[in-house]
């Protein structure tokens, strides 16, 4: 009886190959889409927190100002125009969402809005956050993590505005 199991167990190796690859593929295909996921969900957070930035830049220089009157554009076109140009996310136009608060010198809050009719510019030594929001589109480990809901990202700075 242990003869008979010994040469079944000897006796042929062909398609073992075949089986451990089967057996192995699938865990390494999953571990290679999550990499790249989390490669992806870090490039798109580096890229929208860059963004943001160079908005806040462009604010606090009062640069903002010139290309809003000399392009005719309401603020909020200038924010997403900025923003979303930069970011490389297919849903930033659709899901961006920016707030932006204002404070007093003790940095108590004076005033804060989400609504894009009144995102205003700043006047000159104002304490501001700006902070934006964007939805990432998910490939296939944010569903399982988040479910239904988006990965949200978010990127916010504090600043004075210039004088």
């Amino acid at each position: 009886m242990l003869s008979h199991i010994r040469s079944f167990i000897v006796r042929e190796k062909d398609g073992v190959a075949a089986i451990e690859f089967g057996l192995l593929a699938p865990a390494f295909f999953g571990l290679l889409i999550a990499i790249f996921e989390i490669c992806y969900f870090v490039y798109a957070s580096t890229s929208t927190q860059r963004a943001v930035e160079k908005a806040v830049f462009d604010l606090r220089t009062n640069h903002a100002a010139t290309v809003v009157q000399q392009r005719n554009l309401t603020i909020e076109e200038w924010y997403r125009e900025t923003i979303c140009g930069r970011v490389s996310l297919s849903t930033c136009e659709s899901t961006l969402q920016i707030t932006i608060e204002r404070y007093d010198q003790d940095m108590n809050q004076v005033w804060s809005t989400s609504d894009p009719d009144q995102l205003t510019l700043a006047p000159r030594e104002t304490i501001m956050r700006v902070e934006a929001q964007v939805d990432m589109p998910s490939i296939m480990f944010t569903d399982l993590l988040f479910g239904d809901q988006a990965a949200r990202l978010s990127s916010g700075i504090t600043f004075m505005t210039e004088p």
